[in-house]
């Protein structure tokens, strides 16, 4: 019979210092889930300040176009009424812009509206020019209308795709089929981490058996699957994919229950030289955590979250 190394960690085998004594793996998602939401509400905060640009420049548009009006009137010496009349349809798109920004509408709209508006201009300014004893020249100001509000259009692109680099640099990283061998790697390494943090505590020397470990290694076969995967049918092998992962996760979901839920009773009483509950209360998580020098929460969480985070991706495909 070996001794317990002498040391504070090692000093009180019925209770050791355990995963329990910090945040649990169930705290550490909520913590995680709290951060990506202030995450999202980050990136929603960078997209209403588009909007709010955009909205101002509409409105300083308009009153740009208002002064536009006013010069015509000065220069041609006419009614500025008419100057404003003139230039009408681009004050109107000005305003359906406005309102447009406030709903999620597709860009084609925003390209779309100028020509419907100036058509409609070209349509009823002869009606309206009789009325005004042909005051206005409609074919060219319906080019000036046409020319003011796609460059109106052209500025608010431009504050949107600003906007969306400003939000590329704060969003998070986002999962690529393509890249899947990247994050299989991620979860492989993981794996193989924890299953030799296994081999190390659960040895033969401290009263291990095969049959335990295999019990709760992740088998080499399921990661080993992921790259038989080819990164361009990520899409059409979602299925296997996902299957694969639910294998992982179920197996490294036994670490958190206790040994005496996992392993049978003759083989927890031949445990030996292990920080641990001699009934075998403590989860095997926390037994690996306390008996081994390599940082095992990292290990397990990591990989727990990566397929989490992988599984939830292969879902949207």
């Amino acid at each position: 019979m070996g001794e317990v190394k002498a040391d504070p960690l090692h000093s009180a085998p019925a209770a050791p210092a355990t995963l329990v004594d910090g945040p649990t793996y169930q705290e550490l998602l909520e913590r995680e889930e709290d951060e990506a939401e202030q995450e999202q509400e980050e990136l929603e905060h960078v997209m209403m300040r588009h909007v709010h640009a955009s909205k101002a420049w509409l409105f300083a548009s308009i009153l740009i176009i208002l002064f536009i009006a006013l010069l015509a009137s000065v220069l041609s010496d006419s009614n500025m009424l008419f100057a404003i009349l003139g230039f009408s349809p681009a004050i109107l798109i000005a305003i359906i812009y406005i309102g447009l920004l406030e709903g999620e509408f597709k860009d084609v709209l925003f390209w779309l509206t100028p020509l419907v508006i100036v058509f409609l201009f070209l349509g009823l300014g002869p009606f309206l020019n009789e009325a005004l004893q042909g005051q206005l020249d409609i074919p060219v100001l319906a080019a000036l209308n046409l020319a003011l509000s796609y460059i109106i259009l052209a500025v608010m692109s431009m504050i949107e795709y600003r906007s969306q680099q400003d939000a590329t640099f704060k969003e998070t990283e986002r999962f690529q089929p393509e890249q899947l061998d990247r994050y299989i790697h991620t979860i492989e390494d993981k794996c193989k981490a924890l299953n030799f943090v296994i081999g190390r505590v659960y040895r033969a020397s401290n009263g291990g058996t095969k049959e335990m470990r295999q019990q709760i290694k992740v088998p080499s076969e399921w990661y080993n699957e992921f790259n038989s995967i080819p990164t361009e049918e990520a899409k059409e092998q979602r299925q296997k994919a996902l299957a694969l992962l639910e294998n992982i996760r179920e197996r490294l979901s036994v670490m958190l229950r206790p040994e005496k839920d996992v392993f049978r009773k003759p083989e927890i009483a031949g445990l030996k030289h292990l920080a641990r509950d001699p009934d075998g209360k403590d989860r095997v998580i926390d037994v690996l955590t306390v008996n081994d020098n390599d940082p095992v929460e990292d290990y397990f969480l990591g990989a727990m979250d990566f397929c989490k985070k992988i599984t939830a991706e292969l879902e949207k495909l």
